[in-house]
């Protein structure tokens, strides 16, 4: 037990003096260090290999599909079967029925929220455009920004499809959503 504190202690201490030693190198060569790797690092090659990674495990992901909660039971004809699903949940019919109230009202909520987002920060980034002076800048903020203003529509979306499926009881498609002539907006 001495034996492994005392070569603990040492490694420590090695450890300890390499700090002090490259401190000062560390110090004099610290914004210079870049130009001493070369070209090829220059160009920032593990940066754009981390990305590539990350990319690649991003497709990764959305090929594997989405897992799908296999206690949530649907019919064949893709309505929801409560009763089965209460049974699967535990609990009783009434309260699963709360729960998907429950979960409409929040949908409701948050499909209406994101919609008021979504045109707020279009208004923000048309009067950006039309208030900064015409340079590159001003496409490239563009361009930048525009795709939040998308996002929070695409999630508004989602939600509201979400409230229409709870709403009428069975799963439907977006197209279907878009294409009823019942009440359209989330309730």
């Amino acid at each position: 037990m001495t034996v492994s504190l005392d070569n603990a202690r040492s490694s420590d201490s090695s450890q300890d003096d390499l700090k002090k030693r490259h401190s000062f190198f560390g110090k004099v060569l610290r914004g210079t260090g870049w130009l001493a790797a070369g070209p090829v690092d220059w160009v920032g090659t593990r940066r754009i290999r981390r990305g590539w990674s990350f990319i690649g495990d991003l497709v990764a992901i959305l090929r594997s599909g989405s897992t799908r909660n296999n206690r949530f039971k649907t019919k064949d004809s893709g309505g929801f079967d409560v009763h089965a699903t209460a049974v699967s949940y535990g609990m009783s019919v009434p309260q699963l029925e709360a729960r998907l109230r429950s979960r409409r009202l929040q949908t409701a909520r948050i499909a209406y929220a994101t919609f008021a987002f979504a045109w707020l920060f279009l208004f923000g980034w048309i009067w950006h455009a039309v208030v900064s002076p015409l340079s590159t800048m001003r496409v490239t903020s563009a361009l930048y920004f525009l795709p939040f203003c998308a996002l929070f529509f695409l999630i508004s979306l989602y939600n509201a499809l979400l409230n229409f499926q709870i709403r009428i009881g069975r799963l439907a498609s977006w197209r279907e959503y878009l294409a009823t002539t019942e009440k359209f907006w989330p309730c």
